[in-house]
C-alpha cells in the first residue's frame, strides 16, 4: 500500500529535508492544456486527480461533447497514470428544471462512464461526494441521488468502475442522509476501493463540511476502520496544495503531523 498528498510548497520543503517522504503527489491541473512541471516528478509518482476544470468530471454532467479526448491522455501519460477518478455527482445545472429520479441519475452518470471508458485506455474510479442541505441548496447544488449507496454500488458493478472512496465526503453524506459514518461506509462497494482519500471536515452551523482540514482522532480511527475493510493500493492525504486558496490551510508542521500517523496506521494495516 502507498501513501499519496497533496503537493505543495510545504510539503515538497518537507521532503527536501527529508522530513517526510511519499510515493505519490496529487496535483489537479486548472486547464487541460496547462502544463506539468518536470521537476514534480523528482517528489514522488504524480496523481492526477482533475485533468482541468474545462473538462467536466463528475458523472452527472452532459458536456463531453467538446473534450480533447488526445490531450486528457497526453496528460494521463504523462503521470503514467493507471486510473482517473471522476466525482459521483450530478448538480441542478445538469438538469433542466424537471423532477429528477435515481433512474435519471443513473442513466445520466452510465453514459458519461462509458464515454470516459470509451475514450480512455485506463480504469476509471467514482469518487463519492459530500452531502447535506448546505450543499442542495448552495453551488454546485448537488443532487440528493448522487450520495446513494445504491447508486455507487449499482454504477460500479454494471459499468465496471472501481470506487476511490473520500472518507471526509463520506463523513459529510452520512449526517447529511442522518446515518452513522460506520453504516454509510459498510453500504458502498468497498471491495472495489482503488485508493482512498482523507482529511479534517468542519462543523459550521449549517452543518459539516468538506474544507480539507487537519484530521482529528476520530478521523484517523475512520481510517483504520476503513483500512479493516478494503484493500486500496494508495492512501492519500488530501490537506495542502499551492496559491491563495490553500494558504490558510496547508501548514508545514500539520503535513508533517498527519504524514507520520498515517505512515504508522498503514504499516500496521501492512
Amino acid at each position: 500500500m502507498k501513501i499519496g498528498c497533496n503537493l505543495s510548497t510545504e510539503l515538497i520543503e518537507l521532503i527536501d529535508e527529508k522530513k517526510v517522504s511519499v510515493d505519490y503527489v496529487k496535483i489537479a491541473l486548472s486547464k487541460s492544456d496547462e502544463e506539468i512541471p518536470v521537476k514534480y516528478k523528482k517528489y514522488g509518482k504524480l496523481l492526477l486527480h482533475g485533468v482541468g476544470t474545462d473538462v467536466p468530471q463528475h458523472t452527472g454532467t452532459t458536456k463531453l461533447s467538446g473534450v480533447d479526448w488526445n490531450q486528457v491522455k497526453d496528460k494521463v501519460k504523462f503521470c503514467n497514470s493507471s486510473f482517473i477518478g471522476l466525482h459521483c455527482g450530478t448538480y441542478n445545472s445538469d438538469w433542466d428544471g424537471q423532477e429528477i429520479t435515481f433512474e435519471m441519475v443513473k442513466e445520466r452518470m452510465g453514459y458519461s462512464l462509458k464515454l470516459w471508458k470509451e475514450n480512455l485506455d485506463v480504469e476509471i474510479l467514482i469518487e463519492n461526494v459530500p452531502f447535506t442541505p448546505y450543499y442542495e441548496i448552495n453551488s454546485p447544488k448537488i443532487i440528493k441521488h448522487s450520495v446513494s449507496p445504491k447508486l455507487i454500488s449499482e454504477l460500479c458493478s454494471e459499468y465496471e468502475v472501481g470506487l476511490l472512496l473520500d472518507l471526509a465526503h463520506a463523513k459529510v453524506a452520512a449526517s447529511g442522509l442522518g446515518l452513522p459514518l460506520i453504516d454509510y461506509l459498510l453500504a458502498l462497494p468497498l471491495e472495489r476501493v482503488k485508493e482512498i482519500h482523507t482529511v479534517g471536515t468542519r462543523t459550521t452551523d449549517d452543518g459539516l463540511r468538506d474544507n480539507h482540514l487537519e484530521m482529528t482522532e476520530e478521523d484517523y480511527e475512520t481510517l483504520e476502520f476503513a483500512l479493516r475493510m478494503t484493500k486500496p493500493e494508495i492512501v492519500t492525504l488530501e490537506y495542502g496544495g499551492f496559491g491563495e486558496h490553500y494558504s490558510w490551510r496547508s501548514d508545514k508542521n500539520v503535513i508533517e503531523r498527519q504524514l507520520k500517523k498515517i505512515d504508522e496506521i498503514v504499516r500496521k494495516k501492512i
